[in-house]
């Protein structure tokens, strides 16, 4: 009889959290910019410029790995968002080439997206597969792309 109510219990906790997941996965998180002092490219993180990323172009950095099912559900995404968006570069970094990247980004799930507008500011950060409604809404703001 207790058996069963630990499984039954268990079970709702598990379909709890199964859906809030769900709920949120995609889900485009903004991060206001901070503007207290001008970004340079000599103030961006070494790591990033030494991913590619440079100041003055608004960019996705998507971390994805070979063994990621869904990551390649957002490189369709930003594949079929981008053109819309020439401004916007995308880099795609396998997190076992940036170990240390993603550790400090705190990317703990994949995949894992971060949008950064031109002045080098991480404006926003998406765990899971964005929808290219999402994703495009994102990038309007910091593309100077009007919709």
């Amino acid at each position: 009889m207790s058996g069963a109510i630990i499984l039954g219990s268990a079970t709702a906790i598990a379909t709890a959290v199964g859906i809030w997941w769900h709920r949120h996965t995609g889900t485009v998180i903004a991060r206001p910019a901070d503007t207290t002092e001008p970004v340079t490219e000599a103030s961006v993180p070494g790591e990033l410029r030494d991913a590619g990323l440079s100041a003055g172009t608004p960019a996705i950095v998507h971390f994805t790995a070979d063994w990621c099912g869904p990551c390649a559900a957002v490189r369709r995404v930003i594949t079929a968002t981008l053109p819309e968006f020439p401004d916007v570069s995308h880099l795609e970094l396998d997190i076992d080439n940036y170990p240390q990247l993603t550790r400090h980004l705190g990317v703990r799930s994949l995949p894992t997206t971060f949008i950064y507008d031109g002045a080098m500011q991480q404006r926003f950060r998406i765990p899971g597969v964005p929808s290219a409604d999402a994703l495009r809404d994102a990038l309007i703001p910091i593309s100077g792309h009007s919709s």
